[in-house]
């Protein structure tokens, strides 16, 4: 037998030397941190797919609602303030009730006519429909300075005196549809008189109501029913309306607080000038520029009535 080392067999290592033993952990596979299951907010997700933080948004409320919380308190400072202001002035305590009066007769100081109609008489329309708020009523007005004082000057003036014109019946259940703050549910201090006479009002006829006692039928109500219609149903009337020097003076000796004395610093210029001067012919026409809107609509129911 060839016994050269070329022929002999290499020795066999055992089995643990070659390589075949136990098999040797999986290190990456033990090393992988331990999977938490996802929770329902780790899938709500921006449109970029990001993960939303809900902490800048909540800050953000926060802050808006703070914002409210202050402008919310200003406000009743603010509203606070004008009562006790109001409160304190007699000259400020005025009711959309009394203005509308005076606005039926002075219409250039509606709403609907001034050209600045942020913060001016806002308890009345401002297009088409010039009517008042009925729930706002009783509410102060909020008005200018000016015109708050021209409402003064004709309330103690000129308000009472009323020319007596003509109330019928199917003409006035029209007016109380229109201005409903002369209803009595929108009238908390309306005369028990005036709530049973409306109560018992015929619903069709054409009867004159100014016979009617002022129990009944009170001064602030005529007043309106009047200013009423003369807005809306009789503005063509009153504007053709072109009375004479001698006509006008008639006017005056029943109505004199409507003479130039007390209305040529507060109205038009021109206010009855050449009637107050004397340099005038009776027949003449007053020209357009001596008669204000409240003389020409007093005028008229004078003459109506």
């Amino acid at each position: 037998m060839d016994s050269s080392p070329e022929n002999e067999k290499p020795e066999e290592l055992p089995e643990e030397e070659r390589g075949y033993g136990p098999e040797p952990v999986d290190t990456i596979e033990s090393s992988r941190p331990k999977q938490v299951p996802l929770r329902e907010k780790d899938f709500i997700s921006n449109k970029n797919g990001i993960r939303t933080n809900p902490t800048p948004m909540l800050a953000w409320f926060l802050v808006i609602m703070a914002l409210i919380a202050l402008a919310w308190g200003g406000r009743s400072w603010f509203v606070s303030m004008i009562g006790e202001e109001i409160g304190a002035s007699p000259f400020l305590q005025v009711t959309n009730r009394e203005m509308s009066l005076f606005l039926w007769q002075n219409s250039e100081h509606m709403r609907i006519n001034v050209k600045s109609k942020s913060g001016y008489l806002p308890a009345f329309q401002s297009s088409g429909d010039v009517g008042l708020d009925p729930e706002l009523a009783d509410k102060y007005i909020v008005a200018p300075p000016q015109v708050i004082f021209r409402y003064h000057t004709w309330n103690r003036l000129i308000k009472d005196e009323i020319s007596s014109t003509p109330i019928p019946l199917n003409i006035f259940r029209e007016f109380l549809a229109y201005a409903e703050e002369w209803q009595p549910r929108y009238w908390p201090d309306a005369p028990k008189g005036y709530i049973e006479f409306i109560k018992t009002l015929p619903k069709e006829g054409t009867k004159d109501l100014r016979t009617q006692p002022y129990t009944k039928l009170p001064q602030q109500v005529r007043l309106a029913f009047q200013g009423w219609q003369n807005y809306f149903k009789q503005g063509d009337e009153i504007n053709q309306e072109q009375p004479t020097y001698a006509q006008m003076q008639k006017f005056l000796l029943t109505h004199p607080h409507f003479a130039r004395n007390y209305w040529r610093n507060i109205s038009t210029p021109n206010y009855l000038k050449r009637l107050a001067s004397g340099d005038y012919s009776p027949n003449e026409t007053i020209p357009e520029d001596e008669i204000a809107s409240f003389l020409r609509v007093a005028y008229f129911n004078f003459q109506s009535q």
